[in-house]
């Protein structure tokens, strides 16, 4: 649903709240000093940006130090049991993948296999990083799989009745999960909810994986006795590349669906121990509706960026910043979801899609009050990066701290991933300047910053019931 400035004063966070959003508003028209010790740069005092020269300032950008991964952070427990059959299935398909080939051609060079991502889910097997293990063989069977359903199919062995079969199965377990989700009982919403995000987040997935192009089509074929026909004239036309494709989508569905089993059983027996939770699921909802409210009128993108264009007449730094900012933070275009749509059943997921999308818009506000660039502007001075990343650190300790709570680490995501890649390169060309990768920089601290000012206000209002 969600498509994809500072001010010179040394403040950490807006004394005042943004002013009230309108549609009329949106549409019209620090800097730091380097203390090197211990090999490590830190950006320890702010003056103005002007005092660092650029070639310094765009290094120090590098150097500033970045929130950690949100999975670092918190993610769901993964037994050695489930990361170990995740390897095992990898290491199955890739030692299939490689025999097949061989029989094809044993001198053709290509990627036949996992490219890597055996060895590395098995390395992290061996440490005890059971979701890292899990989530690298996923990508691993992501690679094995294209490479065995070609080699397949190249040999003619591409029958899909089996592959028909197995996707089925996978959406009738997404909707026994679903249907097991029901009230979604709460014990601790703080936590439990995240946990509800992620298992949504897998049986999404693996639902749209199972749903390969072709899907229904091939299922109508069916006869009486459940078995393919074979003589429709229009059965779709699937060549050993798309073979793969869809090979690889299911073995990664099925993964999927397993995890989010997996995680629901986890989730079920916490839930046990705290006297089974309560209801939470008019709760969310009502949020729907209350968001929904809220977003009407939100303006798009692209009204955005022509209002800038119109208000200008020009393309320079300004409307760089300012398209791009609308780019990251607003919708190409907004629809509240129809409770009966399929979506719709990912109720936890809806609710999340929807907040984020609220607090981008608010953020997008924030953001434009405070961009440190204008209209006349012809460049961009890099010290406004570096007073930007500041702000953001002491965004994060504020509202993420050391120990955050399970969904606010999944609610935050978005606004952690800015402050992680505020740094500039200056690997550019001659069409990519370097105002434009210190801004884009620049935006990505301030868009962080400001999406973090946000959360704590959509996050009270999901979690108290």
């Amino acid at each position: 649903m969600v498509s994809d400035s500072a001010s010179d004063s040394d403040s950490d966070s807006d004394p005042d709240p943004p002013p009230p959003l309108s549609r009329r508003r949106l549409l019209g028209g620090l800097a730091a000093g380097l203390g090197l010790g211990g090999g490590a740069v830190v950006v320890t005092g702010a003056t103005r940006p002007t005092l660092l020269p650029n070639v310094l300032a765009d290094w120090a950008t590098n150097y500033y130090p970045t929130p950690p991964r949100t999975q670092s952070l918190w993610q769901p427990t993964v037994t050695d049991a489930h990361a170990s059959d995740a390897v095992d299935r990898l290491v199955a398909v890739e030692d299939e993948a490689l025999e097949r080939w061989d029989e094809i051609d044993p001198d053709e060079h290509r990627l036949r296999g996992s490219g890597g991502w055996l060895s590395s889910a098995e390395e992290s097997l061996a440490d005890g990083d059971y979701a890292a293990a899990l989530s690298r063989s996923r990508t691993g069977l992501r690679f094995a799989g294209e490479s065995l359903g070609e080699a397949n199919a190249r040999v003619g062995e591409d029958d899909l009745e089996p592959v028909v079969d197995r996707a089925a199965d996978v959406l009738t377990r997404v909707d026994a999960v679903l249907d097991d989700l029901e009230s979604y009982p709460v014990a601790d919403p703080v936590r439990d909810l995240g946990w509800y995000a992620e298992i949504e987040s897998d049986l999404r997935t693996a639902r749209r994986l199972a749903r390969f192009s072709g899907f229904e089509d091939l299922r109508d074929e069916r006869t009486g006795d459940g078995t393919l026909d074979g003589t429709v004239s229009d059965r779709p036309e699937y060549d050993p590349r798309d073979v793969g494709e869809i090979t690889a989508a299911l073995l990664q569905a099925e993964l999927l669906v397993e995890t989010a089993e997996h995680y629901r059983a986890h989730l079920r027996d916490n839930l046990a121990d705290e006297g089974g939770g309560d209801p939470f699921h008019d709760h969310l909802r009502d949020l729907v509706g209350t968001f929904g409210d809220e977003l009407d009128g939100v303006p798009t993108r692209n009204e955005i960026e022509s209002a800038v264009v119109d208000d200008t007449g020009s393309y320079g730094p300004y409307e760089f910043a300012r398209m791009r900012l609308a780019g990251w933070a607003l919708p190409r275009s907004f629809e509240l979801p129809d409770d009966t749509a399929p979506e719709a059943e990912f109720l936890v997921r809806e609710v999340l899609d929807l907040s984020r999308t609220l607090v981008d818009w608010r953020a997008h506000e924030r953001a434009t009050d405070a961009l440190a660039v204008d209209p006349d502007d012809d460049g961009f001075d890099p010290g406004h990066v570096l007073a930007e990343q500041r702000r953001g650190r002491s965004a994060y300790r504020d509202v993420i701290g050391s120990d955050p709570s399970p969904f606010l680490v999944v609610l935050s995501e978005p606004g952690v991933g800015n402050l992680r890649v505020a740094d500039v390169d200056r690997d550019w060309d001659d069409r990519w300047t370097p105002w434009h990768e210190r801004i884009q920089s620049y935006l990505n601290a301030l868009l962080g910053r400001s999406r973090l000012q946000e959360y704590p206000a959509v996050y009270g209002t999901i979690v108290e019931n």
